[in-house]
């Protein structure tokens, strides 16, 4: 059992190896969203500082499922994370994080591997060492990935598959890119992941070009020493390429006993039309025991629109849950409302969904999220989202615009899927779209 003392050793042997760069001089830019921001030693940082006791720090890796060189790997090599490394082992590890009072996660999406801690800000040193550790130098056994990330892979995608909109979800990517983004976020079944392809696709992934460093809680300053103490043997590398984000359309059908669920939606490249668009048609409330008075409120909670940002693509979503004939229904009242605002919109409905717009996106840049966002610009752009940029691009949409796109989405071919009962659920024909 550790001994009390522990906990302080540990902070002390983490906070000397960092004194000798305790004075590196920095250039950073600091935002309207209170980040300031610094390149340092080919690593981008970005860090936002308050008064209160916690930090999060979030290592947003540029390695998500679109960019998988074999499929899973990127779910496989996730699941890698905080397992053993020369340093410690992954038992070590687990138990020193319990001993400071911090957590550890872990998460993949289509675009990023993302590393989070959360912990005492006194604690900062240690576990940025440990985050490192990870990137720099995880030791990726061959048993480990046989006895331990395996069934982590099954485990995931068994749960995956008993929630059907996250089933519905997976179908709707599918139908919209194909290849890339359309690429399953999990490892499947079929899939042939052997620990050779995972160290391949780490070589190839966790390399500075591909590393943004977001905390909420800490100074650039410190952050960018820690940079300089424990990532210096990342190699450089080049940031990952994915094939382009092109929409393709179509139809799919999955049954499943997890829920009833269909889900269509239209892609392009990003517009804050899109989301726009899709706080016209609402049908999320967001005031309790209410639908709101959005288009879509007399589904009454049977239908809702939303967008998903991705790098290089915005895809907008209706989906409806319910029976069969209750998502018949609400599909045709989705269809409606599209009809609706392509017909013309006025002036106080466009206000109405701008500012509704303006709030989503700004809301998602908050809290432990919000730095997965700001990491995920750091990679695309080399900068900080700026709130008073994104409040006027999306203030800047107009009627017409909202009404192109409301009629591509009824002109053209969408991309669909339905999951559950299939031999019941209504194909988007039925609906008045195209697939």
């Amino acid at each position: 059992m550790l001994a009390p003392s522990t906990s302080a050793c540990l902070r002390r042997a983490a906070s000397s190896s960092v004194r000798a760069n305790a004075t590196r001089s920095l250039s950073t830019a600091a935002t309207d969203l209170g980040f300031e921001s610094a390149t340092v030693d080919g690593i981008k940082v970005a860090a936002t500082d308050f008064a209160g006791p916690i930090t999060t720090l979030s290592f947003v890796i540029k390695a998500g499922s679109r960019y998988a060189t074999v499929p899973g790997v990127a779910h496989a090599l996730q699941r890698f994370a905080y397992k053993n490394t020369p340093k410690r082992s992954g038992l070590r590890l687990t138990r020193e994080a319990e001993l400071l009072g911090g957590s550890l996660t872990s998460a993949l999406t289509r675009d990023s591997i993302v590393l989070t801690a959360r912990f005492l800000k006194e604690d900062l040193p240690y576990f940025f060492e440990a985050l490192s550790d990870v990137v720099a130098q995880p030791t990726l056994a061959r048993h480990e990935l046989a006895e331990i990330v395996a069934p982590l892979l099954k485990l995931d995608a068994k749960l995956a598959d008993s929630d059907a909109a996250f089933v519905v979800s997976e179908g709707i990517n599918s139908a919209a890119y194909r290849k890339g983004l359309g690429l399953p976020l999990y490892a499947q079944a079929t899939d042939a992941i052997s620990i050779d392809s995972v160290r391949a696709y780490k070589d190839a992934a966790y390399t500075k070009a591909n590393l943004a460093i977001v905390a909420s809680g800490a100074d650039i300053s410190t952050l960018s020493s820690l940079v300089s103490t424990f990532l210096e043997k990342v190699p450089a590398g080049t940031a990952s390429a994915a094939p382009a984000s092109t929409f393709y359309g179509g139809e799919l059908r999955i049954a499943s006993t997890a829920g009833n669920v269909l889900t269509f939606g239209y892609a392009a490249d990003p517009s804050p039309t899109f989301n726009v668009l899709a706080s016209i048609l609402g049908g999320a409330s967001s005031i309790k025991w209410s639908y709101g008075a959005s288009l879509l409120s007399a589904t009454a909670g049977k239908a809702y629109a939303k967008v998903t940002e991705y790098n290089g693509s915005s895809l907008l979503t209706v989906s409806t849950t319910g029976s069969p004939a209750e998502i018949k229904a609400a599909g045709v009242t989705a269809v409606e409302a599209l009809k609706t605002v392509a017909a013309g919109l006025s002036p106080e409905v466009l206000k109405k969904g701008i500012a509704g717009a303006k709030f989503e996106a700004l809301q998602a840049l908050e809290g432990a999220a919000g730095l997965v966002g700001v990491g995920q610009s750091l990679l695309t752009s080399g900068t900080v989202p700026a709130a008073s940029k994104i409040a006027s691009e999306i203030e800047s949409v107009t009627t017409e615009s909202v009404k192109s796109l409301a009629e591509k989405i009824l002109s053209e071919k969408v991309a669909a899927a339905a999951v559950g009962k299939v031999s019941e659920l209504p194909y988007v024909d039925e609906l008045g779209l195209k697939a």
